[in-house]
């Protein structure tokens, strides 16, 4: 069963991607009821959820945990990842639910291609502010 201290649903991030942190601070903006919670790629956390569905970490995936700790966790990736993400935080954005996962994967595999380029890489993993600091899980 699900622990009171994991939470149910946890996006993966790539700590050093400037956009990504972008990304994550307007989730964080939209996310009133707190239902998305936050890892580095980069950290142990991370590799420790992958791990359980024999995943390694990639940077240029999207990573959703769904239904953590629970006999249905499962990780969506990209596309399939997005559909969930976007129309829990925007209930207009619900027909995203009905794009096929192969044409959203596309859009991200095109975006991992030149997000570095466009908004640029940190040295490390960029730290969250304070406000931040709670919805991200430790290692």
């Amino acid at each position: 069963m699900n622990d009171a201290t994991e939470p149910s649903r946890v996006i993966l991030v790539d700590g050093t991607c400037v956009f990504c942190n972008r990304l994550v601070r307007s989730i964080l903006r939209w996310d009133r009821r707190g239902v998305f919670h936050f890892a580095h790629l980069q950290g142990e956390r991370a590799r420790a959820l992958l791990a359980r569905h024999d995943l390694e970490p990639d940077i240029d995936l999207i990573y959703l945990v769904d239904d953590v700790g629970t006999a249905r966790e499962r990780v969506l990736i990209d596309g399939a990842a997005g559909r969930v993400i976007w129309p829990t935080l925007f209930w207009f954005l619900w027909p995203m639910r009905l794009t096929p996962a192969w044409l959203l994967n596309v859009w991200y595999a095109l975006f991992a291609r030149v997000r570095y380029r466009l908004f640029g890489q940190a040295d490390s993993c960029i730290t969250p502010d304070d406000d931040a600091r709670a919805r991200f899980l430790p290692g």
